[in-house]
Formats: structure tokens, sequence, C-alpha cells
């Protein structure tokens, strides 16, 4: 089996493992993928505290119940207040729900010196300390943060991971891959720089159906050789291609991270961090792509035939569901 045909068949299975994952996905769709709580300190160890995204939780009071928020001990929480006394808010801070809803969450800090903090929370890592002393590090567990949000983002991000697998299934050899990966990623950058900066920016609902229709192009291109034996648009150009919807991917990068509200002055190094953390998410998930090569090995010339017929279909079918489900959102009647 060749380098290209064992790279097409390797996207065959993330196909169908992203979609039953994705399934699974929707299924609970009232769980948010990333939850973000701010406390804004009035005075010294006195906080209010605010849901700034609570995705597909409407109820408020339900937010607290379902994310659990945990303070230090020493501190007394009765929404929307949080009291910390003369100790401050030095100690554990984390969500106990993010392991029940596996999600991603985060606290944004507005200290009353004026200065920000912000903690990002996983389910493998749900609790953080803070400090009562805040030096030079914290900028470093900034970037931290921002480079982590990227990675999650684009880890929960199953239509951007689709779509990059979609391309995957079409390329035959190294120098393409490098060439439509780098297109792809130079494509977002530009969107997601220009959108974060203001300079151009496209409402996130009509964003995302789009997102969910460029999976849905590429399934049928795949499916179109497939019946055909003819080369795709794609195949031919996938550079092309990548670049063109890349731009489209970067607009839906920029609404996720315009959600977090940040400052004029902290966005430069949000924007660089949190498109190195999407970079190498989505290295992390190409490797894995790769990895799969021994296992595909195995596979006989029927099997992999049926599997590729899955798979397409498998990506055609949820990337339509996605596009209905997403204009329902925003398009009364429909």
């Amino acid at each position: 089996m060749t380098s290209g045909k064992r790279l097409r068949a390797a996207a065959m299975l993330w196909v169908i493992l992203c979609s039953l994952c994705a399934a699974a996905a929707s299924a609970h769709a009232h769980t948010p993928s990333l939850s973000v709580l701010a406390l804004d300190e009035r005075s010294p160890g006195e906080f209010i505290a605010s849901w700034e995204r609570t995705q597909g939780i409407q109820d408020v009071r339900a937010a607290y119940d379902l994310l659990k928020p945990v303070f230090p001990e020493h501190c007394r929480f009765e929404a929307p207040r949080l009291d910390c006394g003369a100790r401050g808010l030095a100690g554990r801070v984390g969500f106990d729900g993010l392991a029940d809803l596996s999600t991603s969450g985060m606290i944004k800090i507005r200290w009353v010196d004026g200065s920000d903090q912000i903690l990002s929370l996983t389910a493998a890592q749900p609790h953080v300390r803070v400090t009562e002393v805040r030096t030079d590090t914290s900028a470093l567990r900034g970037v931290s943060n921002f480079i982590w949000i990227g990675i999650t983002h684009i880890w929960l991000g199953l239509d951007h991971l689709l779509f990059v697998v979609g391309l995957l299934w079409l390329l035959d050899s190294w120098r393409v891959l490098i060439k439509t990966v780098t297109a792809f990623t130079v494509a977002h950058s530009l969107t997601l720089g220009a959108a974060t900066f203001g300079l151009r920016g496209l409402p996130a609902a009509p964003v995302e159906a789009v997102i969910a229709l460029s999976i849905a192009f590429v399934a049928v291109e795949i499916a179109g050789e497939a019946r055909t034996k003819r080369p795709s648009l794609t195949r031919r150009w996938p550079w092309f291609v990548a670049f063109s919807f890349g731009l489209l991917h970067g607009f839906g990068f920029a609404n996720a991270l315009a959600e977090l509200e940040l400052s004029s002055a902290d966005r430069p190094i949000a924007l660089l961090c949190f498109n190195v953390g999407v970079e190498i998410g989505q290295l992390v998930f190409i490797a894995g792509l790769l990895a799969l090569r021994a296992a595909v090995r195995r596979l006989g010339r029927a099997s992999g035939a049926r599997l590729a017929t899955a798979g397409y279909y498998a990506m055609g079918t949820l990337a339509m569901y996605w596009f209905f489900e997403r204009i329902a959102a925003f398009v009364p009647g429909v």
C-alpha cells in the first residue's frame, strides 16, 4: 500500500471515530464546550461573580449547580457575591463539575488595581492555586493559558477536525500534505488576526453554518472521485481549497477568542498564543492520523473500500446535520 493510500485509509478511520464522538457531543448539546466565570474585585477581598459564557446553559443558577465553582475555604460565596476578607482569593479555585461535564472552563479575575488574570481549567485539571502576590510569572501563566485554550478549542471543535480529515483524505504525498496544511494555517491565521483586531468580522452563527458546509463540500468531492474515478478540485488544487475555507475557519476561531472579551492590551499576546495552541492541537491530531498507518496495513482491500464508503457518507451526513442545526439557531421558522 502506497504512502498516499495509507494516509487516506487512516483518514477513513479518523472520520468514523470523529463522527461517533460528534454524534455523542450532539446528543448532549446542553453541555458547554467552554464556560467562563468572571470575578470582578470591587474592593480588596470582595468580588462580584458573573458568567461571561455558559454555552447551552440558559439558567444562570443552573450554571452554578452544574459547574460547581470552588473557592478557598476562608471565602464565603453567595452568588453573585464572593467575600474572601483580608486573606483575599489566595488558595484553590476551580470548577468541581468539569469532570462530570467533560468540558473546559476559565476564570477571569479583574483585580481592584485594574490588572487581569486568566485561569484555564480542564476536566483533567479542574483546580488551580491563586497566590496572594502576583509577580511577572503571572504573564508566563497567561501565555500557557492561552496556548492551552487554543489546543482545547481545536480538540473540542470536531467540525474543524473533520475538515482537516477531509483534506488529508485526498492527499497523495508529504509535499502536498505540507503545502495544504501550511495554506490552511496561513489562511485562518490571517482572518483570526483581522477579526480579533476588529478589521473585519462576520456574525458567528452564519460562519459556523458555512463551516459545516465546507465539510460537506469535501465529502462530496471524495464521493465524486469514488464514483467517477476522476480527480476532484480538492485533489488537483488542495492548497487552494485549504486556503479558501481556511479563511472562513479563521472567523470561527476569532469568534471563540472574541467571546473572552479581552482588553486591547491583552489581545496581541492572546492572539499569538491562541493561534500557537490551535496549531499544536492540529499537528497533534495530524500526527495521530499518521500513526494509524500500522493499523491500516492490516485492512484488506474489500474492507478498506467499505470503510471508505462509510467514512465519507458519515462525514457528509454529519456536516449537513450541523448545517441545518446551525441554520435553525438564527433563521426563524427553520
